[in-house]
């Protein structure tokens, strides 16, 4: 979203945290997205990619990420 639009100039998120505090939602949604419909999206090439980029994360980093899209998720009408 940074990279496509302007939406995040005055944004009270941080587009380059993951995780954390002031961490953007859509970071850790991006990826919860992927992970729960991946029996639905891997074998599409044009995703492909995603799914080894996601691979190659260590599993506290996928932990992590979806624990803060989790929190998101429940949280959604405070942020």
């Amino acid at each position: 979203m940074h990279k496509m639009s302007n939406y995040c100039s005055n944004c009270h998120y941080d587009h380059k945290k993951k995780t954390g505090d002031k961490a953007c939602p859509f970071n850790s949604l991006y990826w919860n997205f992927y992970n729960t419909h991946r029996d639905k999206l891997e074998k599409n090439q044009r995703v492909a990619m995603m799914y080894r980029t996601w691979d190659k994360k260590s599993n506290d980093e996928k932990e992590e990420l979806l624990t803060q899209a989790d929190y998101y998720l429940k949280h959604v009408n405070d942020l």
